[in-house]
């Protein structure tokens, strides 16, 4: 393993484990944004997750963050750590920055988010296509 992976690995997956820690450790703050982007959902698939448990989901996915994170800096299994933590951002991505709903200095910051986002999905999916040990 060289130490230019390693570095480029680590750079990459910290806003994932710092993430990911942060859910973990305010779920409960979290969870009504949650039940907000549930609520966009068509009532079909809402009506199958009625019981579902927000702050639950905030940890599961910070948890998950975390851990497919640390597993990339570390190097262990990175194509597939990358791979989750990928599919895990575009959902997030999609409805926790939809700029297109929004004005202003409101729209502004979720389109830099989003587009920041793009770019980590971009390194990402360089990782779990072509490997990074």
């Amino acid at each position: 393993m060289s130490l230019a992976k390693f570095t480029a690995r680590s750079l990459l997956s910290t806003i994932f484990i710092t993430g990911g820690l942060g859910e973990v450790q305010k779920a409960d703050q979290l969870s009504d944004a949650v039940d907000g982007l549930l609520e966009k959902l068509p009532e079909l698939v809402r009506s199958q997750i009625s019981d579902v448990d927000s702050t639950l989901l905030v940890k599961v996915n910070g948890a998950t963050m975390l851990a497919a994170g640390s597993l990339l800096a570390l190097g262990i299994k990175p194509r597939l750590a990358a791979t989750v933590l990928a599919a895990q951002l575009v959902p997030v991505t999609a409805a926790g920055h939809a700029f297109w709903e929004k004005e202003g200095a409101d729209k502004q910051g979720d389109q830099i988010q989003f587009c920041k986002n793009l770019g980590l999905i971009g390194g990402l999916l360089t990782v779990a296509l072509n490997g990074a040990k």
